[in-house]
């Protein structure tokens, strides 16, 4: 969606991150140059770096013109001797010219057919004489006498200046450079990566509840921490790696992610949601009913049941799998439909239908199944979208 200027004039164009990936896709097929403008977060490089591997890119090169000084872009001079015994002096090459040093297969096509994808990541917090420096890579692929492969890609990454950062204006003549674009966040594009990432469930049910806490960021804040998705893939990441803290300590290690106000609401979201049922148990039949659940705390549990499901199916799919395997893993499916049916309401259905068969892609056999036909003809339009 674009955004327009106080005077009616369209500006740089905003776009959720589903799109932005799309549009970054045009971009670099015309061989353009992009410059992706953000807060910071809500993820330039991992997109740009998921758009380069879907794109065929052998390496992905996210070079920080801003920890960068001159002579880092530019290259170093060095005394050399010429055809004629003279004494002149030539430029090294830096060492992200060629990005197969940093992935242990140097020259392993050679930079004529390989396919490397450059990320100035940055660039609007370098000191203009690095961005000057960057000028000849965006515009030529070259600098001096070093050139890129022929297909190999350069763009571009920045925070606005609104986001209170360390910016320095870009050069006229370099901003025309490029094409602009700017990111931003969306709740269902986050919500989708993360479940297909398995991000922890409490992380995934808290958010779908409280979908204001996704980005809180303030450029006028004295507080380290702020909820970004990057933030909480952060607190995901602690949580599913098992932590040992008690329960302040962990409450501080996430209010170092997301900040304390935020922190303090999804720590006590958390430890109601340790009260909910043991997923494996609804899902082998044991448990078929909720008495009283708090709305909120579903949200989790869904996601629960999709996880688990997925690994049952994960498991089926990498063993010598016989048709009693096959069938005991669609009466968990079975148990899933009807639990769902039975206990939450219809978004909490649609929500953990979609996981399933949507995000997750898993294979439901009707004809194993005896709550399909209850499920297709309340969900049908779900079904066919799915």
């Amino acid at each position: 969606m674009a955004t327009k200027s106080d005077n009616k004039r369209i500006s740089t164009l905003v776009l959720k991150p589903s799109d932005f990936k799309v549009a970054l896709r045009d971009v670099v097929n015309s061989g353009r140059a992009p410059f992706v403008w953000g807060p910071p977060g809500i993820g330039k490089s991992q997109i740009s770096k998921q758009v380069a591997t879907e794109l065929g890119f052998d390496t992905f090169a996210d070079v920080r013109l801003s920890q960068m000084e001159p002579t880092d872009v530019r290259g170093i001079p060095m005394p050399v001797k010429d055809k004629l015994d003279r004494d002149v002096v030539r430029w090294s090459s830096p060492d992200f010219f060629d990005p197969d040093t940093n992935t242990g297969d140097r020259n392993s096509r050679g930079p004529e057919h390989r396919k490397a994808f450059y990320l100035f990541d940055e660039m609007n917090s370098a000191a203009q004489s690095i961005q000057a420096a960057a000028y000849q890579i965006v515009l030529d692929k070259k600098l001096g006498p070093h050139v890129m492969g022929p297909r190999d890609f350069v763009m571009a990454a920045g925070n606005r200046e609104t986001d209170k950062g360390a910016t320095f204006k870009m050069p006229t003549p370099l901003m025309n450079r490029f094409i602009h674009l700017e990111l931003t966040h969306d709740f269902d594009d986050w919500q989708e990566h993360a479940l297909g990432a398995m991000f922890d469930p409490n992380v995934v049910g808290y958010l779908t509840f409280a979908k204001q806490d996704l980005f809180q960021f303030d450029p006028s804040s004295a507080s380290r921490g702020y909820p970004t998705p990057r933030s909480w893939e952060a607190v995901s990441d602690v949580l599913r790696a098992g932590p040992q803290s008690g329960e302040g300590i962990l409450t501080g290690i996430v209010a170092g992610a997301v900040g304390e106000g935020v922190a303090v609401k999804f720590m006590e979201y958390r430890r109601k949601a340790e009260n909910l049922p043991n997923p494996s148990k609804i899902l082998s039949g044991e448990i078929k009913e909720l008495a009283k659940p708090e709305v909120s705390l579903m949200y989790t549990l869904t996601t629960s049941l999709c996880y688990e499901l997925k690994i049952a199916n994960d498991k089926l799919a990498s063993s010598n799998d016989t048709r009693e395997d096959t069938k005991r893993w669609h009466k968990m499916a079975d148990n899933f439909l009807g639990f769902m049916l039975k206990n939450f309401t219809p978004e909490l259905v649609i929500m953990g239908a979609r996981t399933a068969m949507a995000i997750h892609k898993l294979d439901l056999d009707p004809d194993q199944m005896d709550n399909w036909d209850k499920f297709a003809d309340q969900y049908q339009d779900l079904i066919l979208k799915t």
